[in-house]
């Protein structure tokens, strides 16, 4: 019996040794597989990670730019005798620059000295070479300030804005120029967009021949949509002027337009005029897909300090460049500070989300601190159902 045992423990000894190098083997081999799924996986990641990147492309639009004389005169520098706008976008160039195309509504005419503001604006050409190093690459100027200086304010502006390579729309010299570049159709990373723009008025002043200036006339916007469809583009936006001033809701003929443009092939619609930001409306197209509509932005900067009117949004659209298709739509909220940051007195477009992630970084009083939150929630209330851009992404410098 003894020898049988001895037997047992060699046979129990060599299947221990067996099952341990079985589990040896196969735990080089999991950790192996598993570190090559880990390295697949990575590299899936990353291929789908660039392929989005590659297939979204991104708009931002903006509101109202004005120029009232305050600002001007805070821009001037009397010892070189220059003006300069640039520290107005320091804090959302960042948000404009990474876009593929950025836009606003330039709501003053670029006529030349002597500047003048409200009722009838005229800046300094510095406000355009702000826009311009910011990152705009367009401008619209169908707007009720277009005619503040007449036949030669609107020629002018236009000149100008042609001499930065700024693309532009909504105002022409004559009948020609409107029939070559509007609608004004641009291809970004070959997404072919086409934009339609238009005021509902100039504030009385009537267009003097041969210049014009695109107005919300129903039928020639019917017109303006059958040309977008014979050039081929692959998205259709409207960029109008519309509503009651210092009205936070659209009124009852803002949605109705909204409604006709869409009806008409309108793929996003973002408006400006009433200096406060609205609300905004999700559309459906005829053949179903929706149809964002942003009522009013609000201004961009400018003087006017009445509640609501001290702030604004910009909306980024995110497109699929393939199918033309807008995936998703946020906006960015912002309080124009009038005053000093760093030592330096300027209007300042302030984003509220990365001060109120961090206000060292800007070192506002404590009156404005209080003036951009409350602005900061009124917008957000009002724009509850959409999302804004949370600014992890973007450094304020600290200059």
């Amino acid at each position: 019996m003894k020898p049988k045992r001895s037997i047992d423990r060699q046979w129990l000894l060599w299947l221990s040794s067996v099952i341990i190098i079985w589990m040896i083997v196969w735990a080089a081999f999991a950790t192996a597989t598993s570190n090559e799924q880990a390295v697949r996986l990575k590299k899936e990641a990353a291929e789908r990670e660039a392929y989005l990147a590659d297939s979204v492309v991104t708009l931002l639009f903006a509101g109202d730019v004005m120029g009232h004389e305050p600002q001007w005169r805070v821009a001037y520098d009397p010892t070189t005798g220059t003006y300069d706008y640039h520290d107005c976008f320091r804090y959302v160039e960042p948000y404009v620059s990474r876009a593929d195309l950025a836009l606003a509504n330039l709501e003053v005419t670029l006529a030349g000295p002597p500047y003048t503001s409200y009722p009838c604006f005229s800046s300094p050409d510095a406000l355009l070479y702000a826009l311009d190093d910011a990152g705009f690459d367009v401008l619209f100027t169908a707007n009720n300030h277009v005619l503040d200086h007449g036949q030669s304010g609107l020629e002018r502006t236009i000149q100008m804005l042609d001499s930065v390579g700024m693309l532009h729309a909504g105002s022409y010299v004559d009948t020609m120029s409107r029939d070559t570049t509007y609608p004004l159709v641009v291809d970004v990373r070959g997404l072919k967009v086409g934009f339609l723009n238009m005021t509902y008025g100039t504030n009385g002043l009537k267009t003097k021949a041969p210049n014009m200036v695109n107005k919300m006339d129903t039928a020639e916007v019917i017109r303006d949509f059958k040309r977008l469809e014979e050039l081929g583009v692959d998205l259709k936006v409207v960029f109008i002027h519309w509503g009651n001033e210092y009205q936070l809701q659209a009124d009852r003929y803002q949605c109705h337009y909204a409604s006709f443009l869409v009806r008409h092939g309108a793929d996003l619609i973002i408006g400006g005029h009433p200096h406060v930001s609205q609300d905004a409306d999700t559309l459906y197209a005829p053949d179903g897909h929706p149809v964002v509509v942003y009522y009013s932005m609000g201004n961009v900067v400018s003087n006017q300090r009445r509640h609501n009117t001290n702030g604004g949004i910009m909306v980024q659209a995110e497109v699929n460049r393939f199918t033309g298709r807008v995936i998703s739509t946020h906006y960015i909220p912002y309080y124009v500070h009038r005053g000093y940051i760093h030592g330096k007195n300027q209007f300042y477009v302030v984003p509220t989300i990365p001060y109120i992630n961090n206000r060292y970084d800007f070192r506002l009083p404590y009156r404005d601190s209080v003036a951009l939150v409350t602005v900061h929630r009124a917008m957000t209330e009002r724009l509850k159902d959409f999302i804004p851009i949370f600014a992890d992404d973007f450094e304020i410098e600290d200059q």
